[in-house]
């Protein structure tokens, strides 16, 4: 009978131990750990039928979740950190996904209750792991949505910048546009030129007039959309992004180690992936015992179907996050050698508009030439604008892919006030 009780307390803490997050919320682990334990054992004393008890099945080593995830707060732009706090906060779907999770904790809690004691025995098994590993399958799928939420906001506050500076670029060209075409009609009254000089200023002028409105519209729209996520007011978020309007440079998260087999296994959507495989396992009542046997030898004929297709499963899932932090790598580091290039090409752009405009401003050129100088050089410039916008845009897709915007902290989020259906 001793044994019994002492095994009985065992195995009860031993299963607190595998469930970090039962361990943090518990009042008295200990406590309720024995008081577990002694209802197990006084069941089995009273009862000719043990119950049946299944340990946590574990698919690999046990991943420790990141202190601080959260990128945007190192990444030198208080502006973008801001704005992706105020969008984690306005996000209505991920605070009821935090309710749902504190809801599932409390239905398994109360369903471990009712099978305490001879109703457990009497049910014959312990469904206690299937639902531990179904619950952390929860709170990963929590962890990896702040995750996207994160990127979709900085994404947005990227896109916003791009469109803002290239309004500036080309409202400051459409000015010269206009100057162009005040001195060709000064110089037309003074018999210098043409009438078809003024003509093409101020038809050059009204282009560019055109795609000024153009680019304007999609900048506002990009704002409502960014103001939409952060809940802010456009009025808020116009002072916040002020007239600079640059766009951010962010370093790129470190290379992985040299076993970066393993790396990717830091994403919050992988560990919820393994972690429902992990409670989809333990439904079929496979055992840890045979779950090394089918890691160790996954094309053995005798492995169960049902181990054979998780592991695959999860395999595959790990390759796929593997080939898209190596792709996007490799997009990343291509974008240093196109950014030397574009700069060189706009600084000789930007030099041959200042002697062109010299030229035709003391009657050695002509306007066709100002024209087109002028037209590649805010070609050069918005490229430049776009590179480093698409630069920026990888790096933040490069952090969710490795596996950063989510924390230990987010496995057990806080519980607020929500509209859920």
């Amino acid at each position: 009978m001793r044994s019994m009780i002492a095994s009985a307390r065992f195995a009860a803490i031993a299963a607190l131990v595998r469930n970090p997050v039962v361990i943090r919320r518990a009042r008295g682990p200990f406590v309720s750990a024995l008081g577990v334990g002694l209802s197990l054992a006084l069941a089995g004393c009273a009862t000719s039928k043990a119950p049946e008890t299944h340990a946590a099945l574990t698919i690999a080593p046990p991943v420790e979740a990141p202190q601080d995830g959260d990128w945007w707060r190192a990444a030198g732009d208080p502006l973008l950190a801001n704005l992706i706090e105020r969008g984690l906060a306005a996000d209505n779907d991920l605070a009821c996904r935090a309710a749902r999770l504190r809801e599932q904790e409390e239905t398994d809690a109360s369903a471990s209750r009712r099978l305490s004691g001879k109703v457990r025995a009497l049910v014959g098994k312990d469904e206690a792991p299937e639902r531990d590993a179904a619950r952390m399958a929860w709170a990963y799928a929590y962890a990896q949505a702040r995750a996207d939420r994160a990127t979709e906001v900085a994404l947005a506050y990227v896109q916003v910048r791009r469109l803002q500076q290239i309004l500036m670029l080309r409202t400051e060209r459409l000015d010269q546009f206009r100057d162009n075409a005040v001195i060709a009609e000064f110089r037309r009254q003074a018999g210098l030129v043409t009438a078809i000089d003024g003509g093409l200023g101020n038809s050059m002028a009204g282009v560019a007039d055109t795609d000024v409105a153009a680019t304007r519209a999609r900048y506002d729209e990009a704002r409502g959309r960014l103001s939409a996520l952060t809940g802010m007011t456009d009025t808020d978020l116009l002072t916040a992004l002020g007239d600079k309007a640059d766009i951010p440079t962010f370093a790129a998260p470190a290379s992985p180690p040299s076993e970066a087999r393993g790396a990717s296994l830091h994403r919050a959507d992988l560990l919820a992936l393994r972690s429902r495989l992990e409670a989809s396992l333990a439904h079929e009542k496979v055992t840890q015992e045979q779950l090394d046997a089918a890691i160790g030898a996954p094309e053995d004929p005798a492995t169960p179907q049902a181990l054979r297709d998780a592991l695959q499963k999860l395999a595959k899932a790990e390759e796929g996050a593997r080939a898209e932090i190596a792709s996007t790598r490799v997009a990343l580091a291509a974008f240093d050698k196109r950014e030397a290039a574009l700069a060189e090409t706009a600084a000789q752009a930007k030099r041959a508009v200042t002697d062109a405009r010299s030229a035709y401003r003391a009657g050695f050129g002509d306007f066709a030439t100002l024209y087109v100088t002028e037209a590649a050089a805010l070609a050069a410039e918005e490229a430049r604008v776009g590179l480093k916008a698409d630069r920026a845009a990888t790096v933040i897709r490069l952090h969710k892919q490795e596996g950063f915007g989510w924390s230990a902290a987010d496995l057990d989020p806080p519980v607020g006030t929500a509209t859920c259906d």
